[in-house]
């Protein structure tokens, strides 16, 4: 089998290398998957360059989600045989491999349908935004529910997740270009980044309050939704794009408002495995009837990886960047 491997931190282009190696004896509990597609996300160059919460070992197996068949099965794991299954987002296994051994407990089998690009981008962005919309509010539809970074892949899951829940949206973007996107997408009102946001966010809201605000950016664009926050309301922290931990006055805590930091590692290391299998057996099927879905760039062969990771990387690129086996 062949896989992406790193050997070191630092720069992809130097400590990223697709190296040959022997398929391994299988454990009992263990699958043989023949991938059909996994993306490339965010966090895995967050991993690369020592940035993540995952600490790597070397030689370390790149990739946190994939989708692919079950073509062979230790003694305890049969039931899997022939089955198509996606990968939980553990880091116990690379998924950027024409092959991957994987302990039954981190799959999660899907119908015979489905797009294999769209369904190997359900296990973090999709299950990431149901949870931050399902645990930190008592959502009822018409609620208003404000977002930044809402054009990005978890932006557009929001937006899907709002409409098939009769939520509405306040999406927050950092271009005037982005604008008619999100529309497009079905944001209810988006507002732009940088001067006057806060009096944006008053005019598109028109006197309603939000019952939850959802921020991927960190640093000042947080500070300029809470205002609009209603009283008791949850603000939720899943990613710090900007770098910058976020920025908002403290005496927002004393008026009855919370935040909450989300990382779905930890989710998949505390919830009942039942409650997790179910979660991603919903997302799977609303993915195959194309009830959720995001934007998709190229698909690259592992051959090409470097070009692929490049392309990953660019700020302007348009939909997610994916290996397609």
């Amino acid at each position: 089998m062949r896989r992406l491997q790193l050997s070191a931190i630092g720069d992809p282009a130097q400590f990223v290398t697709l190296v040959e190696v022997e398929t391994p004896k299988l454990a009992p509990d263990e699958v043989l998957v023949k991938m059909e597609a996994a993306a490339i996300n965010p966090v895995d160059f967050m991993l690369m360059a020592g940035m993540y919460a995952v600490k790597p070992s070397f030689p370390f197996n790149l990739g946190t989600e994939g989708v692919g068949r079950v073509i062979a099965a230790g003694n305890q794991a049969r039931s899997f045989e022939g089955r198509r299954v996606i990968f939980l987002p553990t880091s116990e296994q690379g998924t950027w491999a024409d092959e991957v051994v994987v302990n039954q407990r981190n799959v999660v089998t899907v119908g015979e349908e489905g797009d294999p690009l769209q369904l190997a981008m359900v296990a973090i962005n999709p299950a990431t935004a149901y949870l931050v919309l399902k645990n930190y509010a008592n959502l009822m539809p018409g609620d208003w529910v404000g977002q930044t970074a809402a054009n990005s892949a978890m932006g557009q899951y929001i937006i899907q997740f709002a409409k098939l829940s009769g939520l509405k949206t306040l999406n927050v973007v950092r271009k005037p270009e982005a604008v008619q996107y999100v529309q497009n997408l079905g944001g209810d009102k988006v507002v732009i980044e940088g001067e006057n946001l806060s009096g944006q966010i008053a005019e598109a809201l028109g006197g309603k309050k939000l019952s939850l605000v959802l921020d991927a950016v960190g640093g000042a664009p947080i500070a300029e939704l809470l205002p609009s926050l209603m009283v008791g309301g949850s603000a939720v922290g899943y990613a710090l794009l900007s770098g910058q931990p976020p920025a908002f006055a403290p005496a927002y805590l004393y008026q009855n408002l919370s935040f909450h930091g989300f990382w779905l590692m930890n989710w998949l290391r505390t919830a009942p495995q039942v409650e997790v299998k179910e979660t991603y057996q919903i997302l799977a099927d609303l993915t195959i009837q194309n009830s959720l879905s995001v934007k998709t760039g190229a698909t690259y062969s592992l051959d090409a990886y470097q070009d692929a990771l490049v392309h990953a990387q660019h700020s302007e690129r348009l939909g997610k960047i994916l290996f397609r086996f």
